[in-house]
């Protein structure tokens, strides 16, 4: 009996022995997919707590990848590092650690009477380098401005032919909403198209399949903003520029316009409590199946105007873009839903051409007058972008600007 009790103990002392040695390599695979360093990852974890399974990290849904995160911040030596790049979890994009559950549970909405809004665009979310939260300073700067609302995107993938969440996108745009908010001004998050900025080079594919994609990452990306108490979400950004491009009939597209707006906003309501808003372009060259679409489970129906700001646009050629204003404003009245601008630029986010840069004064106004004139007035206006305030007649533009959101 004794040899046997020695016997057992030498088991015990050397499993004890095993699991201080093995542990933190075991950790360090589960947490990075296997060993990519030399020698074993050293690993704090105490005896108990919660340690995320092989793959389990970083997570597909917020609640996984928040709890992940938290992890990491408590136990960053378990997290692994790698040999280039000093990613955890074996190289996934997400550089920045999400908020804190806390964080997430102080977060309220606040809607302001009229929707002022800065669009801070794709650049912010997928430029080169360590990205950065926005901050403390710039946000004082846009409300100074008059702004009390920050338009800013949910930038998706594509894995194996579907559109997933950008986890290089995610982690600053989460950690931009809480700093957004944390200032009192309200948040516009809107999902872009396709998994990157709509262009003439943005394949759908088949509609049915892509309709199939992107109401599931609409869920997901609804769920998401829901958590984060957004107030606005825009499942629609534009969704008429990517179609129009597409190797299908004019019939096909406005067909499929016509099922789509409406379809990714039903998902959307499902999950998220705040306020819906569409965003089209080019009022007057849709049929009325597309227009009619566009009013459908909405809060509020968006147009995006803003002509080209060039030499070969003359001043009243670019007034009579904004004809657009009315024209959608009074069927949005006739469907019973209010109306706003929901983008005005003058260039792309790119660059802005030497004409944009020696007219944006004069040009800028031409929208302020147009909307301000416009029956029955609109909820909101949106201006793009931050970086037009440091162009030559960016502080007068400004000024302009400031006047124009105080009439509104």
């Amino acid at each position: 009996m004794k040899k046997i009790l020695i016997i057992v103990g030498v088991i015990v002392v050397i499993a004890a022995v095993a699991g201080f040695i093995f542990l933190p390599r075991i950790i360090g695979e589960k947490r990075q997919g296997g060993p990519e360093n030399q020698g074993e990852p050293s690993c704090s974890v105490s005896a108990g707590e919660w340690v995320p399974e092989k793959e389990e990290c970083p997570g597909t849904t917020a609640e996984m990848r928040t709890k992940c995160e938290e992890f990491c911040v408590k136990y960053p030596d378990c997290c692994g590092e790698r040999e280039q790049g000093g990613q955890p979890f074996g190289g996934r994009e997400q550089i920045l650690p999400l908020p804190t559950s806390s964080q997430i549970a102080s977060l309220k909405r606040n809607y302001p009477t009229t929707i002022k809004a800065l669009n801070e665009g794709p650049n912010i979310y997928v430029r080169e380098g360590t990205p950065e939260i926005i901050s403390d300073e710039k946000l004082a700067q846009i409300k100074a401005i008059g702004f009390n609302t920050i338009q800013v995107l949910l930038i998706g993938k594509k894995e194996n032919g579907k559109l997933v969440f950008n986890e290089a996108n995610n982690s600053v745009l989460l950690n931009d909403i809480v700093a957004i908010k944390k200032q009192g001004l309200a948040v516009w998050v809107a999902l872009d198209i396709a998994g990157g900025p709509a262009d003439q080079n943005t394949t759908l594919g088949n509609y049915s399949d892509f309709k199939s994609s992107f109401l599931d990452f609409t869920k997901k990306s609804a769920e998401l903003m829901e958590r984060y108490k957004v107030e606005y979400f825009t499942a629609n950004n534009e969704p008429d520029k990517p179609f129009k491009e597409q190797n299908w009939g004019a019939e096909e597209i406005n067909n499929n316009l016509a099922d789509f707006l409406p379809a990714t906003n039903a998902v959307a309501r499902k999950e998220f409590k705040g306020k819906l808003i569409n965003k089209i372009t080019k009022a007057e060259n849709h049929v009325q199946k597309v227009i009619d679409a566009s009013f459908v489970n909405v809060d509020i129906a968006g147009l995006d105007v803003g002509p080209p700001m060039d030499k070969y646009t003359s001043l009243a050629a670019y007034k009579k873009e904004f004809e657009a204003y009315q024209l959608y404003a009074s069927l949005a009245e006739k469907a019973g839903v209010p109306w706003m601008n929901a983008e005005y630029w003058i260039g792309d986010f790119e660059a802005y051409s030497d004409f944009a840069r020696a007219n944006e004064l004069e040009y800028s106004k031409v929208s302020f007058e147009a909307y301000l004139k416009t029956i029955p007035k609109g909820v909101g206006y949106t201006w793009n972008d931050f970086v037009t305030f440091s162009l030559p007649q960016g502080e007068q533009t400004k000024k302009a600007l400031t006047d124009f959101l105080n009439k509104m």
